[in-house]
């Protein structure tokens, strides 16, 4: 539109109809364009900037933490699982071999 408006010899307002924008705007942009150049009327982040630092945020550390914490204890709730699952086998073997073994002679008698 800025480039429109240089190379032909329109009026504000005739650009403004042309782009469907007021021609308030149109001037607008084009004295922002020759003071500050096409960088300043790239978009540009709005508002006040955030004073905590996301890495340094007590939520977001909070976060990292509990997922620490979740990870920790998914691999300890494996670890277990494997241990039961472990121990489950053992029992097993046991059972079967007392099924054709019969109990051992150094085996203690229950009463």
């Amino acid at each position: 539109m800025i480039n429109y408006y240089q190379t032909h010899e329109e009026s504000l307002a005739e650009v403004g109809a042309k782009f469907d924008l007021l021609p308030t705007q149109v001037s607008y942009w084009v004295n922002i364009f020759q003071r500050d150049g096409i960088e300043a009327l790239k978009p540009h982040q709005k508002g006040r900037p955030p004073k905590v630092n996301k890495k340094h945020n007590p939520k977001h550390i909070r976060h990292l933490a509990e997922r620490n914490e979740l990870d920790r204890l998914k691999e300890e709730l494996a670890k277990k699982n494997q241990e039961l699952h472990q121990a489950k086998l053992e029992l097993e073997i046991t059972k079967k071999s007392l099924a054709l073994f019969g109990p051992s002679k150094h085996a203690p008698k229950h009463k």
